[in-house]
């Protein structure tokens, strides 16, 4: 089996409300979707979902990239993971996105060659469904506490806010929600980096203790990993990094200085399934359970995070929901049983073009 060509498509996704986070809010999600041809007839999806913020890309640089992988990949045994995505990253050094999309892509031509899912490739089924929760975005906390109460009317009882404004701002929007849920609903905040030093967020987790929440996600900026860690050890909730941890070597650099209590893994963000493997087996050696996020995509790179989850018994929670609230999906196959998403059996990724 060889690879006989490839075709790039951009396209977008749109959120039923713009996507805000700390850091920018989203009207649409400008994403790229690669398909690879196979002398056998085989055609293999990956996906590209940049965020400026997040991987430095853009929807016209991961499309300018994937254009160009045609010299790295056309004659190749799709098989080759090993030395096509070493081939990628010395000649696209900083374009994670755009690799997640050439590895999707071949994870899916290998499972569909072989008859078996992807989950197969990566180790087996340990996970036959993902329970999926949503995403509040920033808004007034009136807006986030109907939102929230939307979302329990539909059975959910794990929801991620996200905040990350001021901290005042931040617990009246907090108290809005549970006000508005209840006690019995789970509460994730996801800061994006908002309150940027670990004194402010110390002080606003502290604050937003008595509301009963289950974690912090990236509440410092990024690159202070000093911070995080500071964070980590001074209150009593776990502490997430996401941003703060792109690929290996930041998970590394996160179990040595012991800077967080969980990793959030994006296949985007780290390049595809193959560098998610190493960063879950850093966290795994250090006793970090790991979860599985999102930025928010089609259901190409969705099935692909969730063949992850389902692979590993140390990733305890996913967040691949796009294909649930996102308009402009390109492809079907994520399929759900109530709020649980079923894990694909079909050969590769299991998703089918629209």
């Amino acid at each position: 089996m060889r690879i006989e060509r490839l075709q790039v498509q951009p396209f977008s996704l749109t959120p039923p409300i713009p996507f805000t986070v700390a850091y920018g809010s989203f009207p649409t999600l400008d994403y790229a979707l690669l398909k690879v041809y196979t002398d056998t007839g085989l055609l293999g999806l990956g996906e590209a979902a940049p965020d400026p913020e997040v991987t430095g890309e853009t929807q016209q640089s991961v499309v300018a990239a994937l254009q160009l992988a045609a010299g790295l990949l056309v004659g190749k045994d799709p098989t080759q993971l090993e030395a096509i995505l070493q081939a990628w990253e010395e000649q696209f050094p900083r374009q994670p996105s755009a690799m997640a999309a050439v590895d999707m892509a071949l994870y899916d031509l290998i499972g569909q060659a072989l008859g078996v899912p992807v989950h197969t490739l990566l180790g087996g089924l340990v996970h036959g469904h993902m329970d999926v929760y949503p995403v509040v975005p920033l808004m007034p906390p009136q807006e986030m506490a109907e939102t929230a109460a939307m979302f329990v009317r539909q059975g959910f009882q794990v929801l991620k806010l996200k905040i990350g404004t001021d901290p005042d701002e931040d617990e009246a929007r907090v108290q809005a929600v549970r006000q508005a849920v209840g006690p019995e609903v789970s509460l994730r905040l996801d800061v994006n980096q908002g309150w940027r030093t670990a004194s402010v967020a110390i002080r606003a987790i502290q604050r937003l203790l008595p509301l009963g929440i289950e974690w912090v996600e990236q509440p410092v900026a990024a690159a202070d990993l000093d911070g995080l860690a500071e964070v980590t050890h001074s209150v009593p909730v776990r502490v997430m990094v996401d941003e703060g941890c792109l690929g290996p070597k930041d998970a590394l650099e996160v179990v040595l200085r012991r800077a967080a209590s969980i990793i959030n893994i994006k296949l985007i963000k780290c390049g595809g399934l193959y560098r998610a493997q190493q960063v879950h087996a850093i966290a795994e050696a250090a006793g970090i359970p790991c979860i599985v996020g999102s930025m928010g995509e089609s259901t190409v790179a969705s099935l692909a995070g969730l063949h992850l989850f389902a692979a590993r018994q140390n990733i305890i929670a996913g967040e691949v929901i796009g294909p649930l609230f996102l308009e402009g999906d390109i492809a079907s196959g994520f399929e759900m049983d109530g709020n649980r998403a079923v894990v694909p059996v079909a050969p590769g990724l299991g998703a089918q073009l629209r």
